[in-house]
């Protein structure tokens, strides 16, 4: 039985329920910086949340927030290639061959609402200038592998000791966080601005098939996968939660580099970002070294725009039944106070005491009256 209440907990909970000091200051180019120092050992948890999510998409662009927390890891013109001159000249012919790809997509689409074709996605339903393009493309990728240099990002952070590098992508935010020894701050620092300031998006349309794949695997290849996500849309009306996180399938295969590039520049600037270190660091130390180099990255043009579109009041409780091969299950939702707003937090506490095995779902519904298997909530 899963009995989900929809609230997100913010990141800096734990630190605020222990009172623990939280020095917040701004870089001259609007970056917010949060620091928390603890001595206890000498590592620092280094982390930074771009204020971008699924919610900030568009119909036809969804899924482009999670595309990007994987394009981060691409690397910068000094890290994931031997030859950066040589693999930008191929990142610009990939694209003048995409751009004569997506003529052919228009074709194909006229072609789906006429009813001549029966589904985009099967391989028969190419056009054979569509086919020409696929395997010129394939050369160039071919060509670029000749220069690229895989998980570089990677590899140096885990030399240099770091450990846990990972990202998530929410409705409301994209965070980048990892574990490095106190004496590689610097590191981090130069690493995680060089990302910001010269992103490469190399392989593109490569990891761009590989979260189309991660979305086959968990939605459309499980058994609940795509019931929860139909009970997701019809649960929030007019908002953007609407859509689900990895993208609608006819979005993901259309987002282009062009669009991408776009959203970065739009999402990812510095007034729209805040760093977050806790560890073993001195404030003064921490602050020159977060000037030294993510002040060099210059302020955005433009505010990020702000999702506008409300909720609507529900005015009717809605069912959904469904049948699949799996346990039976129950989810019930409720409608709360939106991110950030300040019952997010006691409704989270409230998650806490219902949820795990320890949880009063757990004790009454499992181990009480033993009419389910498992219980959740959050």
């Amino acid at each position: 039985m899963v009995v989900p209440l929809l609230v997100c907990c913010g990141w800096l909970l734990p630190l605020q329920a222990q009172r623990v000091p939280v020095v917040e200051t701004n870089l001259a180019n609007g970056m917010r910086l949060l620091l928390v120092q603890r001595h206890d050992e000498p590592t620092v948890a280094a982390g930074w949340v771009a204020h971008v999510g699924s919610a900030n998409e568009r119909p036809g662009m969804t899924g482009i927030a999670h595309l990007f927390e994987h394009m981060m890891f691409k690397g910068t013109q000094t890290i994931g290639t031997t030859n950066f001159p040589m693999d930008e000249q191929i990142i610009l012919s990939q694209e003048k061959v995409r751009e004569a790809m997506r003529e052919q997509e228009r074709t194909m689409r006229s072609g789906y609402r006429r009813g001549e074709v029966d589904d985009l996605l099967k391989p028969e339903n190419k056009t054979p200038r569509y086919r020409e393009l696929e395997q010129e493309f394939s050369r160039l990728v071919a060509d670029q592998r000749k220069v690229l240099v895989k998980n570089e990002f990677d590899r140096i952070y885990t030399g240099q000791g770091g450990s846990g590098m990972n990202a998530f992508t929410s409705q409301d935010m994209t965070a980048y966080f990892i574990n490095v020894p106190a004496n590689k701050l610097e590191l981090w620092m130069w690493m995680e601005s060089e990302r910001l300031l010269r992103p490469v998006f190399r392989e593109f349309y490569a990891e761009r098939d590989v979260v189309f794949e991660e979305r086959r695997m968990r939605t459309e290849s499980t058994p609940l996968g795509k019931f929860a996500e139909q009970f997701n849309a019809m649960f929030w009306q007019s908002c953007s939660y609407h859509w689900p996180i990895v993208g609608w399938p006819s979005d993901i295969p259309a987002i282009s580099k062009e669009q991408a590039d776009e959203f970065f520049s739009t999402y990812y600037a510095p007034q729209n970002i805040t760093l977050i270190l806790v560890g073993d660091f001195t404030q003064p130390e921490a602050m020159a070294l977060a000037r030294k180099y993510f002040e060099r990255i210059p302020r955005g043009p433009k505010e990020a725009p702000d999702v506008g579109t409300l909720e609507v009041p529900q005015v009717a409780e809605q069912r959904m039944y469904a049948e699949a091969e799996t346990n039976p299950q129950v989810d019930i939702q409720w409608h709360t106070v939106a991110f950030g707003h300040r019952d997010s937090y006691p409704l989270s506490i409230l998650a806490e005491l219902m949820s795990t095995r320890t949880g009063r779902l757990h004790k009454h519904l499992v181990l009480g009256t033993r009419v389910a298997t498992e219980t959740y909530a959050g």
